[in-house]
C-alpha cells in the first residue's frame, strides 16, 4: 500500500452510475448512493489523496448508465465534491437486449453455472457489442495522458479493447465482480462470441478475478480460445504481455467494526434483543436469485428441526431476502416458493410463543444490518455459486463479542479466505442442518479463535489493500511492459539492424523454421513454405556476402524439399545432420538405431493414453507432439512422460530429453543447435551475426551467438535474445528489408 502510484487520475467505468440525480440552479447534483463500490472508491480515494499530494485536486471520473437523469444529459454539468461524471446514454430497447438480455440472462446464469437458464440469442449478442461501443465513445472523449482506466464487471467485457484500438499506449486494468467459468462451460457460448470476449478482456494489462480457481480458468479458456503462450499468471498475446492475477474484494473493515458501537446500531441492537431475548439467533440476507440456494437453505434449516427436536423453542431463523428483478417471471415464482416454504415450515413447527422462520422480504438499512451481524450466533451465508460474497465478510466483521459463527458455502470466492468457518456444501440440506447445530454447540472459546483469525485477515486485506494491490500490479505489469519494449524490434533498432547488415562484408543468418518462418500447423506435414516467405530467403542466399542456415528440429528430406533450389546450408534435427551449400548430408556423430528399442514402446503408450498425440520418428531422435490436444491434459501427461523416460535413460550419458514447442523429443546424443551453428560460424571470418528463433531449442542457438549478435526471439515470451518480434510475419517484414 506504500508504493507510489503511477498514474494522475482515476477513470472508472462500471455499468451504473452509483449516483441520485437533482436538479439545481447551477445545473444537475449528483449524491452518491452508500454502499457497493462507490463507497469502497469514495474512501479509497481520501487515502489516496493523502499519499498522493500532487493530485488531491483531481477528481475521480466515473462513466456509466444512469437511471435518473432528468431529461437530456447532454452538455449538463455534474454538481460533485469527489467524482467527475461521464454519463453513456442507451436506448430504452438497446439497454433491455444489452443489460437484461445478454448480461443477465446469459452471461450471469452461465457464469454462475446455471446452464439451462442461459438465453443465446444473435440479437442478445449484438445489443452487447453495440452498448460497450457506446461506452468506449464517451470514455475516449475523456482520457487524458497518465489515467487509469479501471473497468468492472460483466457487462463491459469488450471494452478494455475497444479503449486499447483508440489509445494504445493507455494503463487499463479490468476487475470480474462475478465467477469465471470452467472452459466446458465458458465455450457454451457461440465460438466468435467467445473468442470476442477472450480478446475484450486481453485489451487490458491486468485483468483481476476473486480467486485464484477464477483466474486460471479464465488463463485456460485464453489457451484454448486463442492459443496464446502463458506462463503461470501471464499472457503472451502478440501485442503485449498480460497479467491476471486474483485480487480477493475486501470490504471497509473499520466501518462496519466499529459501526457496531454507535447510537444508531445500540438503538436497533436493543430491538432485536426486546424480542428475541429467549432465543439463539440465525441469520442470512442475500439478494433474491438463483445462484442464492434460497430454498435449499430453507430445505436444510427444515432440515435441522427434524433431526434436533431439542432445539425446538429455542432458536429463531431470520431470513431476510433483498428484492431484485421483481417484474421478471422466474423471480416472481421464485418468491412464491420461498414464501410458500417458509409459511410450510413455520406451520409444521411453531407454537403460541415459537415461530422458527422470520421472514423479510426487504431491504435493510445500515444500522438494522450490523445490529443483525452482530447479534446473530450464527451467519448462514450458502450460496450455490458466489464470485465473492461480501456479506461473509461483513458478518465476521462485526462479531465484536466473537460469539457468532460463520457457516459458509465452499462454492462462494469468501470460502478461500475464510477458513475457519464451517465449510459446507449448499445442496446438501444434512450438512447445512449439522452445521447449524455444530455452530450453536460450539464452546466460546472456539468461537473466538475461529472469528478472531478471519477478523485478522479481512483486516489487513481490507477494501483498500485490494484496490492498492490492484494499482500495484497494474503498474508493475505496465513496468514488465516497457522493459520488454525496449527487446522489441521497432523501427530505430530495425534501421540499425538494416545499416549494421549493409555495413558488414561477412554475413551469417541462422533461420528455424517452424514457428519462425512459416507459422504452425496441425500436422508437421502441413507446414510448408510458401513462395513469398521462400523468395526472400532464395534472394537472401544468392548474396555472395551471405550465408544463410536453415536450423530446424525437422528432418532432411523435408528440409530439402522445402528450399529446393536455393543456395541455403541446412541443419536438420536440431544439429544432429547438417549439409552445406552444394555439399553432402554429414552426421555429427553416428548412431545405433537400436536405441530406439528402449523409448519406442512407452512413447507409443502415451499416443494411446493421450487422444490427438503423435509421434515423428527421426534419425537421431524421436517426438512426440501434443500440439492437437487439450492443454492442460497434455500437460499431466508431459510430466508423467519425463519422468519415465528420465528413468530409463538415466544411466545413459548420451540420451536427452529436449522440449520445444508443445513437442517432446528424446535425442541420441549430446547434439543441439548451439554446437551446429558454433561450427559452422567458425568456417569463415563472419563480421555479422544474426539468428531467429521461436522455442526453447532455439535457446541453445542463441547462447552460443557471439556478444555482437543479432538474436531474435519470435513471440512475446522471456528469451535470451536480445530482441523479439511479435510473429513470423515482422521477422520477414525485417528480411525483406535486406533486400532492398
Amino acid at each position: 500500500m506504500n508504493k507510489t502510484r503511477h498514474f494522475e487520475r482515476l477513470v472508472i467505468a462500471a455499468y451504473r452510475l452509483p449516483f441520485k440525480f437533482s436538479k439545481t440552479k447551477k445545473g444537475l447534483k449528483a449524491e452518491q448512493n452508500s454502499g457497493g463500490l462507490v463507497s469502497a472508491i469514495l474512501a479509497l480515494s481520501e487515502n489516496f489523496r493523502k499519499s498522493n499530494s500532487q493530485i488531491a485536486d483531481s477528481k475521480i471520473v466515473w462513466a456509466g448508465i444512469a437511471d435518473d437523469l432528468p431529461g437530456s444529459a447532454s452538455g449538463a454539468k455534474f454538481e460533485n465534491d469527489f467524482f467527475d461524471i461521464a454519463p453513456v446514454i442507451l436506448p430504452e430497447k438497446l439497454n433491455e437486449m444489452y443489460y437484461g438480455g445478454f448480461c443477465n440472462d446469459l452471461v450471469w446464469p452461465l457464469f454462475h453455472y446455471f446452464t439451462s437458464y442461459s438465453v443465446f440469442k444473435s440479437e442478445y449478442y449484438k445489443a452487447y457489442v453495440e452498448a460497450n461501443s457506446r461506452f468506449c465513445d464517451e470514455i475516449v472523449k475523456i482520457i487524458k495522458p497518465g489515467d487509469f482506466i479501471w473497468i468492472h464487471d460483466y457487462q463491459l467485457m469488450l471494452l478494455p479493447e475497444m479503449i486499447r484500438q483508440k489509445f494504445p499506449e493507455a494503463t487499463i486494468g479490468f476487475f470480474l465482480h462475478i465467477p469465471f467459468p470452467s472452459f466446458e462451460i465458458f465455450r457454451l457460448m457461440p465460438r466468435n462470441w467467445r473468442e470476442s470476449i477472450i480478446n475484450g478482456l486481453l485489451g487490458a494489462d491486468l485483468i483481476g478475478f476473486h480467486t485464484n480457481d477464477y483466474s486460471q480458468n479464465f488463463i485456460k479458456s485464453v489457451k484454448r480460445t486463442t492459443g496464446y503462450e502463458c506462463h503461470q499468471n501471464q499472457i503472451y498475446t502478440p501485442n503485449k504481455l498480460v497479467k491476471s492475477d486474483a485480487f480477493p474484494i475486501g470490504i471497509d473493515y473499520d466501518k462496519f467494526h466499529s459501526a457496531c458501537l454507535s447510537e444508531g446500531v445500540l438503538v436497533e441492537k436493543s430491538k432485536i434483543k426486546a424480542f428475541l431475548s429467549n432465543y439463539k439467533l440465525v441469520f442470512s440476507v442475500d439478494r433474491l436469485d438463483y445462484s442464492k440456494g434460497l430454498l435449499l437453505k430453507l430445505q436444510g434449516y427444515e432440515t435441522f428441526l427434524e433431526l434436533h427436536p431439542e432445539w425446538h423453542g429455542r432458536v429463531v431463523f431470520n431470513m431476510v431476502v433483498v428484492p431484485s428483478r421483481s417484474k421478471i417471471k422466474q423471480y416472481k415464482e421464485m418468491k412464491k416458493e420461498i414464501e410458500y416454504a417458509v409459511g410450510r415450515i413455520n406451520g409444521k413447527y411453531n407454537s403460541l410463543a415459537w415461530q422458527p422462520i422470520i421472514y423479510q422480504y426487504k431491504s435493510l438499512t445500515f444500522n438494522e444490518l450490523v445490529a443483525l451481524y452482530d447479534l446473530s450466533d450464527v451467519g448462514l451465508i450458502t450460496p450455490l455459486r458466489d464470485g465473492m460474497n461480501l456479506v461473509a465478510k461483513e458478518y465476521v466483521a462485526c462479531q465484536v463479542e466473537h460469539t457468532g459463527v460463520l457457516i459458509l458455502s465452499e462454492m462462494a470466492g469468501a470460502a478461500a479466505e475464510l477458513s475457519e468457518a464451517l465449510l459446507i456444501n449448499p445442496v446438501d440440506k444434512v450438512e447445512i442442518a449439522e452445521s447449524i447445530c455444530t455452530a450453536l454447540e460450539m464452546p466460546l472459546e472456539e468461537k473466538k479463535s475461529r472469528i478472531v483469525r478471519m477478523q485478522s485477515r479481512i483486516s489487513n486485506y481490507n477494501v483498500f489493500a485490494w484496490a492498492f494491490d490492484f494499482f500495484d500490479q497494474a503498474n508493475d505489469t505496465k513496468i514488465q511492459q516497457k522493459r520488454m519494449s525496449v527487446k522489441f524490434v521497432n523501427t530505430p533498432i530495425s534501421l540499425q539492424i538494416h545499416s549494421d547488415y549493409q555495413k558488414a562484408d561477412k554475413r551469417i543468418i541462422f533461420l528455424d523454421y517452424d514457428g519462425t518462418l512459416v507459422p504452425f500447423a496441425k500436422y508437421p506435414e502441413l507446414a510448408t513454405i510458401d513462395l513469398s516467405t521462400f523468395d526472400i530467403v532464395k534472394e537472401l542466399a544468392k548474396d555472395v556476402k551471405n550465408t544463410v542456415v536453415i536450423i530446424s528440429g525437422r528432418g532432411k528430406d523435408f528440409l530439402e524439399k522445402q528450399f529446393e533450389g536455393a543456395n541455403v546450408t541446412l541443419v536438420a534435427e536440431h544439429g544432429y545432420f547438417i549439409r552445406p551449400v552444394n555439399e553432402n548430408w554429414t552426421a555429427t556423430l553416428s548412431s545405433d538405431p537400436k536405441w530406439k528399442e528402449d523409448v519406442l514402446p512407452i512413447l507409443t503408450e502415451y499416443v494411446n493414453r493421450c487422444n490427438g498425440t503423435f509421434l515423428e520418428e527421426k534419425t537421431g531422435s524421436i517426438a512426440w507432439h501434443y500440439r492437437n490436444t487439450d492443454a492442460d491434459f497434455a500437460q499431466l501427461w508431459l510430466h508423467e512422460l519425463r519422468d519415465d523416460l528420465a528413468e530409463i535413460i538415466r544411466h545413459k550419458t548420451d540420451f536427452e530429453i529436449l522440449e520445444g514447442n508443445k513437442v517432446l523429443e528424446v535425442k541420441n546424443g549430446r547434439f543441439d543447435k548451439g554446437q551446429a551453428a558454433t561450427s559452422l560460424i567458425k568456417t569463415e571470418n563472419f563480421d555479422f551475426f544474426l539468428a531467429a528463433g521461436d522455442d526453447k531449442t532455439d535457446e541453445y542457438l542463441f547462447r552460443a551467438m557471439p556478444e555482437s549478435a543479432i538474436t531474435i526471439k519470435i513471440g512475446l515470451s522471456p528469451s535470451l535474445a536480445k530482441y523479439n518480434i511479435s510473429n513470423s510475419i515482422g521477422l520477414l517484414t525485417l528480411l525483406k528489408s535486406f533486400l532492398e
